[in-house]
């Protein structure tokens, strides 16, 4: 039998592949290394000899010249043959021909709007580690870390061994997503919180180093580029979600600020974002400190 399984979410193919295999004995072979002589004789030699055990082969997509081949190679087989890819190309003959002659299927990661479904597995998932998760709590680690299960997963039993889940805990060991803490600094910005500002410019630094900098500003100006239009908008969220594509998760968590930002404070943030991207481009200054000058200023306002 044959199996193509296939997607980003490297947790489920991985649980999939541990179901299909079983107690079988596994042969393991990278595809982009793999020539059609070589899957002749690992795929027949366990037809004829090890029925009990299965092959599996990693990304053999990547190897055009073996892509092109599988039909023929594996259209006999008596082996439990698995195949493991990230990404497919389904305009291929070969594809076409494994969704006819193979057990195919996708596992994708969850999407912003299955987060309450991700939210509870996160819950789940940390029994199985032995420790006690909020629903509450669940939600910030996917706002921290994304909608990868195994990285999740990761997480919770890197928490689950510090003994007692606890928020200061999931905040001291679990990072910030970029965009999560580019959006905690732009609200500081607007707050005027110079402390936070400072506290996280350095925790950035020391997590991403100069090239965060430049991501980092990257990230500010986007979410200026919403605040303008929010406040140019009058607040309308539907039609800055709708003109900029934006997310409209995102723009509600803007909308209080836009509420309350001048088109006079909007232009000091706008000049002073502008003269830092130039300084970064054209100086030797550390970026982090160009970053968190212009930040400083802004909140001062």
């Amino acid at each position: 039998m044959i199996y193509l399984l296939y997607g980003d979410n490297e947790f489920k193919k991985r649980a999939a592949l541990a179901a299909l295999v079983g107690d079988m004995e596994v042969v393991r072979r990278d595809g982009e290394e793999l020539t059609a002589t070589e899957v002749c004789e690992v795929v027949m030699g366990q037809s004829l000899f090890m029925l009990e055990q299965a092959v599996v082969i990693t990304d053999a997509s990547q190897n055009v010249a073996l892509w092109r081949e599988l039909p023929e190679l594996l259209g006999e087989t008596a082996t439990t043959v698995v195949l493991l890819e990230a990404k497919l190309d389904k305009r291929t003959k070969t594809y076409k021909w494994l969704k006819s002659h193979a057990e195919v299927r996708e596992y994708a990661h969850f999407t912003e709007h299955q987060k309450p479904q991700l939210s509870a597995w996160c819950v789940e998932r940390a029994k199985v580690h032995g420790a006690v998760l909020t629903a509450a709590q669940a939600t910030a680690l996917i706002d921290r870390l994304g909608f990868d299960q195994l990285r999740l997963d990761l997480a919770l039993q890197q928490l689950a061994l510090a003994g007692e889940l606890n928020d200061e805990l999931i905040n001291a060991l679990v990072p910030l997503a970029p965009a999560e803490s580019a959006f905690e600094l732009f609200a500081a910005m607007l707050d005027g919180d110079r402390g936070k500002v400072r506290a996280i410019i350095a925790y950035l630094e020391a997590e991403s180093g100069d090239d965060g900098a430049y991501q980092t500003l990257g990230l500010l100006v986007s979410q200026l580029v919403q605040l303008n239009a929010l406040v140019l908008s009058g607040g309308n969220t539907g039609a800055v979600a709708r003109d900029f594509a934006a997310h409209p998760y995102a723009l509600r968590k803007g909308a209080p600020y836009a509420a309350r930002t001048t088109p006079a404070q909007l232009a000091v943030i706008n000049s002073a974002l502008a003269q830092a991207d130039e300084q970064m481009k054209t100086t030797r200054v550390s970026p982090w400190l160009l970053v968190e000058a212009a930040l400083v200023d802004i909140a001062r306002h």
